[in-house]
């Protein structure tokens, strides 16, 4: 937003078209993001001896899309909050963090709690990328793991489209 931020006043006056650029930022952060998650799901096999199962695509498919949700997830934040950088930061931190108490990564008994009593919150991007590992793992068919997919499918869409809503024809009187 250009009166947020020097980058936000550059972008502003540009010719090229707002969504073009957040789509262009997004896919560079979504690439370098990826080499992240390479080095990380490495690292956690043959540094640490995790074992994954032998669903390695399906892990990999997992892995992107929701790398993909959580980048949708900051893009959303940074353009529907009009507040400073530090404090978006401060926003998609907390939220991450009350998404993944309530995806069971703090202990698993809240994640079956929650699913038990309260199934709307089926819309937490980490909830369905817990379930889906955990769909990988303990059942034999791809039912839940392909429901959490397209779920997290959703999610990014109703991001991106909502950012881009909030994005459309932003206009300032001075800057």
């Amino acid at each position: 937003l250009a009166n947020m931020s020097a980058k936000g006043k550059r972008v502003s006056v540009s010719p090229n078209k707002k969504g073009i650029l957040v789509l262009s930022s997004a896919l560079g952060s979504y690439l370098v993001s990826l080499v992240g998650l390479a080095i990380l799901l490495i690292f956690l096999k043959f540094g640490l001896n995790v074992e994954f199962g032998s669903q390695w695509l399906y892990i990999i498919i997992l892995s992107l899309v929701g790398d993909l949700a959580g980048i949708s997830m900051g893009i959303f934040i940074a353009s529907v909050f009009r507040v400073s950088e530090q404090a978006k930061t401060g926003i998609n931190i907390a939220i991450s963090m009350f998404f993944s108490v309530l995806s069971g990564m703090m202990g698993v008994t809240l994640k079956y709690v929650i699913d038990k009593n309260i199934p709307i919150i089926l819309i937490n991007p980490n909830n369905l990328i817990t379930d889906g590992f955990y769909a990988l793992y303990y059942y034999n068919t791809f039912n839940r793991y392909i429901r959490d997919i397209c779920c997290l499918g959703v999610f990014i869409i109703v991001c991106l489209f909502i950012s881009f809503m909030a994005l459309r024809r932003e206009q300032y009187d001075y800057i």
